[in-house]
């Protein structure tokens, strides 16, 4: 006889809990964090680049075949998007004619710059670290760090950690 008024009021107490809430519409929130190839010939594993969509910087995984070192990673973001993601609206901020880069591992890795980092957008750079940081997680000797050493010609280094968007 108990278990009946136990139940009972729980239930009184449930729908009296949900008086006052009003339902809402969809809440736009921008593009997806991630977007995927679908094609390729290894697209359970693949290549992490940074691309911009929408001023903010977000993971593209593309398949690759086989290892692709972290500067191996950077001269493909210098490449940019490719016509598919492109057509899917990424685009890069770091500039093509940036030249050779140089990533060197450790804990944390270092990325040296043919020119000041100040010449570089935030996009551009987070775009550059955050590649290298995937790419070097990526090797399976991924440092402890959460950030890269970033090296300038006058040999000035900054710590950047990735902050996609």
């Amino acid at each position: 006889m108990r278990k009946p008024r136990v139940l009972l009021a729980f239930a009184a107490a449930t729908l009296v809990a949900a008086c006052g809430v009003q339902p809402t519409g969809v809440v736009p929130a921008g593009p997806g964090p991630s977007i995927r190839a679908t094609t390729g010939p290894n697209v359970l594993g693949g290549l992490t680049l940074y691309f911009v969509s929408d001023g903010r910087v977000i993971p593209v995984t593309r398949p690759t075949e086989g290892f692709i070192s972290p500067e191996g990673a950077v001269t493909l973001l210098l490449q940019g998007p490719t016509d598919r993601e492109a057509a899917q609206g990424l685009t890069t901020f770091v500039p093509p004619e940036l030249g050779k880069l140089r990533v060197y591992p450790g804990d944390p890795s270092s990325l040296a710059l043919p020119y000041s980092m100040r010449k570089l957008s935030d996009q551009a750079i987070n775009q550059l670290v955050c590649t290298v940081i995937a790419a070097s997680a990526a090797t399976g000797r991924a440092p402890q760090s959460k950030g890269v050493n970033v090296i300038s010609p006058n040999e000035d280094v900054y710590f950047q950690s990735c902050q996609p968007n």
